[in-house]
C-alpha cells in the first residue's frame, strides 16, 4: 500500500457511458495553485447495464461500480474521498425557465425582490435541474444588466437550464447512495463542462456547436450570444454504424474492428479493394468490398448529421438556418471515424470550420492520458471542475495544518486496459418522442447530497428553489448584453 501525503486531496469521477463505465481519480495539493494530476483510470464494459448513457440495470451497474472502486482503492492505497457522477445520454436537454413578478405601483427593485423571484422557481414535474448557464433579467419588458435599484412595474428572470428526467438521477442515486452506500457530490454534465474548456468566448458569441459523438448517443450543445442556447441528445451513435455493418454477414466484434481499421467517410467509387474478414463463426475467412463497408458507414453518418443540422436549425428559430459562424468542435469515441471532419465540412457546404478536440485545447498541458483520447475528454473536463470545487471547500472547511512528513515517490498513473419531444421536423428525425424516454427502472429516492442518506429512506424531496443550487447570488447578473430571444423550450 502506498504512503499518501496528508496535504493532498483526491477526487473521482464516474462516467456512465453506453459502451463503458469509466472511473478516473485525480490528486492535487490541498493548498496552492498547482493543477490536478490524474493518478488512476479504469473502465468496466457497460454490456447492457447502461443504455444510451442512462443507468438501466441497477444491480449490474452497482456491481461494476463496486469493482471499479475496489480496484482503484487497492491500487492507490487510499479511500476515494470525493465521488462525482456524470449525467448524460437520453433525457438530457436544455430548458428555458421564466418567472415574473408584477407590482401594483412603480417599485424600486431590491436584492430581496431578486431572491424572492428566484425562490419561486421550482423543478417541473418529472425533471431534475443539473445546470444553469445564465440568468437574464428584464424590467418592464426591457433587458437590464443589473435590475437592483431600477423602478419597475414588472420584473422577469429567464434562466437557461440543463435538465434530465428525474428517473435518470433516481437510478444513479439508487446505485451509488443506496446499493453501494457511497457519498455523492453534485452531478456534473460532461458536455457542458467540456464546452468551458474547448470553446472560446468569441465562438460562443457568434454561434458554434460542441458535438460529442458517443457509442449510442450524439450530444449537440449549441451556443450563441455568449451562452448555451440548446442542448439535445440524438439517440444514435457509433454503435449503430457497427450494427449496420453486421448486414455484411459478420459478427458485431468483427464489424467494429473493420469500422476502426478500414472504415472511412471518403467514398471513392474506384476503390476496388477487398478486405479479408472473419465470418460470424470467427473461423472462416470471407471477402467484403471496402467500398461497400464505407457505404454503410456513410449512410448512418448522414442520418446522424441530418439530425445535428436539425437541432441547430431549431435552436436558431426553426427557419432552416443551421449555419455556425463560430465553427464546430467535435469529440467522443465515435468522432475518431476516418474522414469525419471533412465530411462535416462538406455537409455544411464547405464553409464550416471543424476542429477535433486534442491536448492543445487544454491549457494545463498535463493529464495527457485523458486529453489525448477523445473518449476521455468529458471525463477530463469533469475532473477539472470537481477538483476546483473540492479545493475551494477544503480551504474553507478543512484548513490544512502543516506537518512534517516524508515525501514518497510520486505514483505513476495506473491505467487498466479494457478487454475486449425532440423536434417537429418531419422527414428529418428518424426517431419519435417515445424513443427519447429513458428506459430506466423507476425509483423514488432523495436527491443527492454530501452526506449518506438516513435509513429508512425518506420521501423524495421536491425541487424547490433554485437559489443556491445552480448558481450563487454573485452570479445572478452574468448574462448576455443583447436583447436576442431564446430559441429553446420554455416552461
Amino acid at each position: 500500500m502506498r504512503e499518501r501525503r496528508e496535504d493532498k486531496i483526491n477526487v473521482a469521477v464516474l462516467d456512465f457511458g453506453s459502451s463503458a463505465i469509466k472511473l478516473a481519480v485525480a490528486e492535487k495539493m490541498a493548498t496552492g495553485e498547482e493543477p490536478f494530476r490524474t493518478i488512476y483510470l479504469d473502465s468496466e464494459p457497460a454490456e447492457g447495464a447502461v443504455q444510451r448513457g442512462v443507468v438501466f440495470n441497477l444491480s449490474e451497474t452497482s456491481e461494476k461500480v463496486r469493482k471499479l472502486l475496489q480496484r482503484a482503492e487497492a491500487e492507490l492505497g487510499v479511500e476515494v474521498a470525493h465521488l462525482y457522477a456524470s449525467i448524460s445520454g437520453q433525457g438530457l436537454h436544455s430548458l428555458l425557465i421564466r418567472q415574473v413578478e408584477e407590482y401594483d405601483a412603480p417599485h424600486e427593485i431590491t436584492q430581496g425582490d431578486i431572491e424572492r423571484l428566484w425562490s419561486k422557481i421550482e423543478e417541473p414535474d418529472g425533471k431534475f435541474f443539473l445546470n444553469a448557464d445564465f440568468a437574464r433579467f428584464s424590467v418592464n419588458g426591457s433587458s437590464v444588466l443589473r435590475p437592483v435599484g431600477v423602478k419597475a412595474m414588472k420584473l422577469q428572470v429567464s434562466i437557461q437550464t440543463v435538465v434530465t428526467d428525474s428517473m435518470v438521477t433516481d437510478n444513479v442515486e439508487e446505485v451509488l447512495l443506496h446499493k453501494l452506500d457511497l457519498e455523492l457530490e453534485p452531478y456534473l454534465v460532461g458536455v457542458v463542462e467540456l464546452s468551458k474548456r474547448v470553446l472560446t468566448t468569441e465562438q460562443k458569441r457568434i454561434g458554434s456547436a460542441l458535438v460529442d459523438f458517443g457509442a449510442e448517443t450524439t450530444t449537440v450543445a449549441y451556443f450563441n450570444h455568449g451562452v448555451l442556447e440548446s442542448l439535445r441528445v440524438i439517440p444514435m451513435g457509433g454503435s449503430q454504424i457497427t450494427y449496420d455493418l453486421t448486414d455484411l454477414d459478420i459478427s458485431p466484434e468483427e464489424a467494429e474492428r473493420v469500422k476502426i481499421a478500414h472504415g472511412s467517410l471518403s467514398l471513392d467509387t474506384s476503390d476496388k479493394e477487398e478486405l479479408i474478414v472473419k465470418a460470424p463463426d470467427m473461423r472462416t475467412d470471407k471477402r467484403v468490398s471496402r467500398y461497400n463497408v464505407n457505404q454503410y458507414i456513410e449512410a448512418r453518418t448522414h442520418e446522424i448529421v441530418d439530425n445535428i443540422k436539425a437541432v441547430i436549425a431549431r435552436a436558431k428559430g426553426g427557419n432552416g438556418d443551421d449555419k455556425l459562424p463560430g465553427g464546430m468542435v467535435i469529440t467522443g469515441g465515435a468522432s475518431k471515424l476516418s474522414g469525419l471532419p471533412e465530411y462535416l465540412k462538406e455537409k455544411w457546404g464547405g464553409e464550416l470550420s471543424v476542429k477535433q478536440v486534442s491536448p492543445a485545447f487544454f491549457s494545463d498541458g498535463g493529464n495527457q492520458e485523458l486529453t489525448a483520447n477523445s473518449e476521455f475528454h468529458t471525463l477530463y473536463a469533469m475532473l477539472f471542475v470537481a477538483n476546483v470545487d473540492v479545493a475551494k471547500r477544503h480551504e474553507v472547511e478543512e484548513p490544512i495544518v502543516a506537518q512534517e512528513s516524508t515525501v514518497s515517490e510520486e505514483p505513476t498513473i495506473h491505467i487498466v486496459e479494457e478487454e475486449g419531444d425532440l423536434m417537429n421536423q418531419p422527414g428529418v428525425l428518424p426517431f419519435d418522442e417515445e424513443d427519447l424516454k429513458p428506459q430506466v427502472e423507476p425509483v423514488t429516492k432523495e436527491k443527492p447530497r454530501r452526506e449518506k442518506p438516513a435509513k429508512p429512506k425518506k420521501e423524495k424531496s421536491k425541487g424547490g428553489s433554485l437559489l443556491g443550487r445552480l448558481i450563487g447570488l454573485k452570479d445572478l447578473f452574468v448574462m448576455a448584453d443583447d436583447d436576442s430571444n431564446f430559441s429553446d423550450d420554455e416552461e
